[in-house]
């Protein structure tokens, strides 16, 4: 007795596949609520969108039928000819010829089948004419769509997901799916090629590539496109979208070969997801007017080549740790405002063209040795930091390249001597030269704007005397991991300095207890 319900359902999959081929005798049912009652479980006459149940009009007609994690349900239902829905979750319902009956559904959901479908589909679905929503997903052996779809002419959403062994699309057949809208196929890992007449779906709205064996993808025309997602698609290398006006989302994410990205011709793009793509080494963006404001790349050890040509809407780039960084450009990106590149081995080219908006650039960390001359065109730049790099001269035009300069960050560089003997800044405002190897700061009285200045662990003897030349201006000092033997005494007459620190420098203690003594009545913070 304790074997029964297992003979139970061996009994009813025998039966499904004896009537597999056989078409169903609907007239010995007079409604369609008999038909339901034949199920060997309970069915609700209330539709419940996550239970067994049935949307009936309480007169003769079911509209709507979902079946959950009920086995061996009856063949009779391809009699229910007024099903509108039809949602199969977890059942093991053989599916017919008969399917043709269902002339007015417009639903289908298909998930979890206990292996009872086969290596193909009946070609009876294309038969489904009223169909707008198909879904397919979690079904073990299906490996293609009949050519029969073509038929499906209202079909606005298809989705192909979790089928291990699905490997091909009918390529004539889908492209003839004009009115499509929503088309994903996810986790189909046998999946190797779209079909190439995708071009035809002008009214499709979103799409998503997850988990397939693709290895290159060109996409573009799609008039209608919104969003795509291409995520976890493990063979794919190249990527190119072209030419969609109303293309708004993207995301790119977890394609471990990929190694080409380029965007061309999108109007409309708002916004851009890329990550985890570890082995992409190109990314081209060309002729993008649209409201992508920032682009974030970090942590990519192959990334070498970055081109930004004609974006017009773009206001902030942030790259990182990208250890093998050859180049990066920029032309005609009016908007940008922000270019962050830290810790990567920018080693050959950065350019600018047309670049006009540029109000701050970080340079920190690119194992720099000269300066790039291309910055020397940024004359909207106000803020400069390169710091943690190996330069050891500025360019002699740089006051005059750039005379909006307010910010200048040199710390952790190879500079020497004195700094200051160069032509001076005098727009700026805030000078970091921390890290350094200067030995003198004479001719610092050229820079009247300073309001900031700090000059630790380098090897600075002396403060001239010129640095009262700064007394209007100067804020802030920083001096600390010098050689000083002393601070000039009339410091204590600079009316806007409020932190002076000195410590870590050669000052005797008797030195340090007088300089203590004559700044006590000012306001200046001295710590030595």
């Amino acid at each position: 007795m304790k074997m029964f319900p297992s003979l139970f359902i061996i009994y009813f999959f025998a039966i499904n596949i004896q009537v597999s081929n056989a078409e169903i005798d609907c007239t010995i049912y007079t409604n369609d609520l008999k038909i339901i009652n034949l199920n060997p479980f309970y069915v609700r006459l209330l539709l419940d969108p996550s239970s067994t149940s049935v949307k009936y009009d309480g007169v003769s007609k079911v509209t709507a039928f979902n079946i959950f994690n009920n086995v061996n349900p009856s063949l009779s239902i391809y009699c229910l000819k007024n099903l509108e829905s039809l949602q199969l979750v977890n059942t093991n319902l053989t599916i017919l010829s008969d399917i043709k009956n269902f002339q007015k559904l417009t639903t289908l959901v298909i998930q979890s089948d206990y292996s009872i479908i086969g290596q193909h589909l009946p070609s009876e679905l294309g038969q489904l004419i009223s169909l707008s929503y198909l879904k397919l997903s979690y079904i073990k052996n299906l490996e293609d769509l009949p050519n029969e779809i073509e038929y499906l002419i209202q079909l606005e959403t298809l989705i192909l997901q979790s089928i291990p062994n699905f490997n091909k699309i009918p390529d004539e057949s889908i492209g003839k799916l004009i009115n499509l809208r929503i088309l994903s196929l996810i986790d189909l890992p046998n999946l190797s090629t779209i079909p190439s007449t995708i071009k035809n779906f002008q009214s499709l709205v979103q799409f998503e590539i997850s988990n397939t064996s693709i290895k290159n993808l060109e996409l573009g025309n799609l008039d209608a496109l919104s969003t795509l997602r291409i995520r976890s698609n493990s063979v794919l290398q190249t990527i190119e979208i072209a030419n969609m006006s109303l293309l708004s989302s993207v995301e790119i994410q977890n394609n471990e070969e990929l190694l080409t990205l380029k965007f061309q011709n999108l109007s409309s793009l708002f916004s851009l997801t890329m990550s985890s793509n570890s082995k992409l080494t190109s990314l081209d963006m060309e002729n993008i007017s649209s409201y992508v404001q920032t682009i974030s790349l970090s942590d990519n050890k192959q990334f070498k080549i970055a081109t930004f040509k004609n974006v017009s809407q773009l206001n902030s780039v942030y790259f990182s740790f990208l250890t093998n960084l050859e180049s990066v450009s920029f032309e005609n990106t009016l908007s940008l405002s922000t270019v962050t590149i830290t810790a990567s081995a920018l080693s050959k080219n950065l350019s600018f063209f047309n670049v006009p908006s540029i109000k701050t650039l970080d340079l920190s960390g690119c194992q720099l040795t000269i300066f790039p001359e291309s910055i020397l065109t940024l004359k909207s730049l106000v803020k400069l930091v390169m710091k943690a790099n190996q330069l050891s001269t500025l360019p002699l035009t740089l006051s005059t390249d750039l005379p909006n300069l307010q910010v200048l960050d040199l710390s952790r560089n190879n500079f020497q001597g004195n700094i200051f003997q160069q032509p001076s800044l005098i727009y700026l405002r805030e000078l970091y030269l921390s890290n350094n190897s200067l030995v003198s700061i004479d001719g610092i009285g050229e820079y009247p704007s300073l309001k900031s200045l700090d000059l630790s662990y380098n090897k600075i003897l002396s403060i001239p005397l010129e640095i009262m030349e700064l007394s209007s201006t100067l804020g802030s000092l920083n001096i600390n991991y010098n050689q000083l033997r002393s601070i000039p005494y009339s410091m204590t007459n600079m009316r806007q300095l409020t932190s002076l620190l000195a410590t870590f420098n050669n000052i005797s203690y008797d030195e340090r207890q007088y300089l203590y003594q004559i700044f006590h009545p000012t306001s200046i913070q001295l710590i030595i």
